[in-house]
């Protein structure tokens, strides 16, 4: 049998999906008129919809949260549990859930204008709404995790291509950083969301060309900041079982193959050089 020469050999183990640069999405404005084009654009990365449905859907689509599903029995002046979107029934079932770090002790959405309670948390100096008309943001701190699940099940851990979010009311830069994280815990990307001022909308968005984001950590990069980050709508791409989902190749191992696969061609080469 014939064997691969080396170059061959290491395009045969690099099949597999590896680590390609992300594509960032990133933009800021008064009004949800002004971030629409890359919301759209981090959207037009998927190929659609899925359902909010506890199924496995399409991979290649996207689920979203606009949060105006939530009921009023969990909107202010209520807490908003952060396993919502991680259950078992249709509109519940999204295949996310948020978890506290640092001070944070829970999560608030805001409250509709049909439940009497003050909307955008009465704070409409500070805050709007991208999709009307509730919004979301962690309760006492700065910081949490989101991680993804089947949502077919509800308890594996799911990998997804990518997140974004729109932010409202960011004043400063790196007031929110949103890092990306793979199954083995390892950093995959880290960015800031552009400040947009008081009641102005900003959105941030990471793409990567395979299922690799287990967990996304929403920070501060300012010291001693403990205000609230606000959000509305989460993008995200479906969530895929970690069993299902592809095993990148990572750089350095490519590259070091690429390096073995270099010297072996050199030293077939070098006898036929030297006669010359």
């Amino acid at each position: 049998m014939r064997s691969l020469s080396p170059l061959l050999l290491v395009l045969a183990l690099a099949g597999g999906p590896g680590f390609a640069a992300p594509i960032v999405f990133s933009d800021a404005g008064p009004g949800a008129e002004d971030i629409q084009d890359s919301v759209d654009g981090f959207r037009d990365q998927f190929s659609a919809l899925n359902s909010f449905t506890p199924t496995n859907e399409d991979p290649e689509g996207r689920r979203e949260i606009n949060w105006d599903g939530v009921p009023d029995s969990l909107a202010d002046p209520n807490d908003f549990p952060g396993d919502f979107f991680n259950g078992d029934a249709p509109g519940r079932a999204r295949g996310i859930e948020f978890r506290e770090t640092g001070d944070t002790e829970g999560f608030e959405v805001s409250a509709s204008s049909a439940s009497g309670v003050p909307t955008l948390f009465d704070e409409p100096d500070e805050y709007s709404f991208f999709s009307p008309e509730r919004i979301f943001r962690p309760k006492d701190g700065a910081t949490f995790d989101i991680l993804f699940f089947d949502p077919l099940d509800q308890t594996t851990q799911a990998l997804t291509r990518g997140f974004g979010a729109v932010f409202t009311g960011l004043e400063e830069v790196d007031q929110v950083i949103l890092s990306y994280y793979g199954i083995d815990g390892e950093l995959l990307a880290e960015e800031s969301a552009p400040p947009s001022g008081l009641t102005n909308l900003s959105f941030l968005g990471v793409v990567f060309d395979e299922a690799v984001v287990a967990r996304v950590s929403v920070g501060t990069g300012l010291i001693d900041f403990d205000d609230e980050p606000v959000m509305d709508d989460f993008l995200y791409g479906e969530p895929i079982p970690v069993d299902l989902a592809p095993v990148p190749l990572p750089a350095g191992l490519l590259f070091g193959l690429t390096s073995i696969a270099g010297l072996a061609a050199f030293r077939r080469r070098r006898p036929a050089s030297l006669s010359s």
